[in-house]
């Protein structure tokens, strides 16, 4: 994924109020967004997305410069959010927002996959019902519906949100607005990624012999968010993808996911925020990374993708501590990293391999020209970490031990992290 650090945050593009905007209201209807999406156009410019509304009538009556009256040039990656639009209709936004300077990240060709079937279809196939497509006869009733083949429990429908093929909020279906259920996402996550569009949601049901199903994929852009959820963990996803940053990173068998300001806060609490953390809850360490994010964002220093990450297991997707930065690259270009694990993950390898991936990923970005972790003089298994990550020794700083990397080389085969004393520990290593 290339990062432009000049390109700054996405646009988020609402559909707009037809009497337009409300001097004197919250954000979103100061904007002009429409009463449906004006509270999330607040969560989004509080998130750090810009924000713009469109005409949707306008568009839909084919009068495109109408449509983006509001619409600022130049706006860079977009992302839309409002109501329903025929894919012909959203291929003529997308043109439309490319003569002008922005570029909508979820393309014509992804949207009408999601939003349309048989888009989807043949990459649910093993996981969603058996679907039959009929002809419709112009002018005839349709026939009624026939009984659902297969049976499922009545715990609701889950709808979950993706963003860049990573899971970043679940909630209830907007029908079932009381039922919370929680699925298991780890065959649908496959096919998520497999299909190929950015933003897209997923309707999940659970059949009565307990296995869970898809019942309907969405364009995220327009599938409706319930009432009652946090939205936060969806617009900072949106907001980090959308400037270019990684939702996650991933080499061999670790998986290191960004824990964005909202979820940080509940780690930092010490709540498993959805997470299947090895002995049960975070890390005292880990909650207290996640609290340096929660605090950067709370005085404005936070920047996407210069946060924490959950360190997980790839394959079985244990979270297994945390890695991060402590705040973006500064004006010299010298940015520096943290880590923790969770007690019963300590001594496996996986802090080397974590901090090679995070560092090796940091090297690539165009602002960052030193990467850097300091330990305690007395702390020697993070810093034998450090070493196997590629990192060398370069003198003492304020009585701590520092560390930069060098070129970053492959994970040496059974290589193991030592126990540590207090195993890079935030907010140092």
């Amino acid at each position: 994924m290339t990062v432009d650090p000049a390109a700054g945050p996405p646009l988020l593009l609402f559909s707009g109020d037809p009497r337009r905007a409300r001097p004197g209201a919250a954000p979103g209807r100061r904007l002009g967004a429409d009463p449906r999406f004006a509270a999330e156009a607040t969560t989004a410019l509080s998130a750090g997305a810009g924000c713009a509304v469109l005409d949707h009538g306008a568009l839909l009556a084919g009068d495109t410069e109408g449509a983006l009256a509001r619409v600022p040039r130049g706006a860079g990656p977009v992302w839309y959010r409002g109501w329903a639009l025929p894919p012909e209709r959203y291929a003529a936004l997308a043109g439309a927002l490319a003569a002008h300077g922005g570029r909508l990240l979820t393309s014509p060709a992804a949207y009408r996959t999601a939003h349309e079937l048989p888009g989807w279809y043949d990459t649910f196939r093993a996981l969603t019902p058996r679907s039959v497509r009929l002809p419709y006869a112009v002018g005839r009733a349709p026939e009624p519906a026939a009984p659902a083949v297969e049976s499922f429990d009545a715990v609701g429908t889950a709808r979950v949100w993706w963003v860049d093929g990573e899971p970043v909020l679940t909630g209830p279906h907007p029908d079932t607005p009381g039922l919370r259920p929680v699925p298991d996402l780890a065959s649908v996550a496959p096919a998520v990624r497999a299909l190929g569009a950015r933003f897209v949601t997923t309707d999940l049901a659970r059949r009565a012999d307990g296995v869970w199903r898809v019942v309907e994929v969405g364009d995220g852009q327009v599938s409706g968010l319930p009432a009652g959820v946090d939205h936060r963990p969806l617009f900072e996803a949106l907001v980090t993808a959308g400037a270019g940053y990684p939702l996650a990173l991933t080499a061999g068998r670790v998986a290191l996911r960004a824990l964005l300001p909202a979820t940080a806060a509940r780690v930092a609490d010490g709540e498993s925020a959805g997470f299947d953390w090895i002995d049960g809850t975070p890390a005292e360490t880990t909650s207290g990374g996640a609290g340096i994010a929660v605090r950067a964002a709370a005085a404005g220093h936070y920047r996407p993708g210069w946060g924490v990450f959950v360190l997980t297991d790839a394959a079985a997707g244990t979270a297994l501590g945390s890695i991060g930065f402590h705040g973006p690259p500064d004006d010299e270009g010298f940015v520096e990293i943290g880590y923790d694990l969770s007690p019963s993950a300590r001594g496996a390898g996986w802090a080397t391999e974590a901090v090679r991936l995070l560092a090796g990923w940091a090297a690539t970005h165009p602002e960052v020209r030193t990467v850097c972790a300091l330990t305690e003089p007395e702390n020697l298994p993070s810093q034998r970490v450090l070493e196997r990550a590629g990192f060398r020794f370069v003198g003492e700083r304020e009585g701590l031990r520092a560390y930069e990397a060098a070129a970053v080389a492959p994970n040496p085969a059974g290589a193991k992290d030592e126990e540590p004393l207090n195993a890079g520990s935030h907010p140092r290593s």
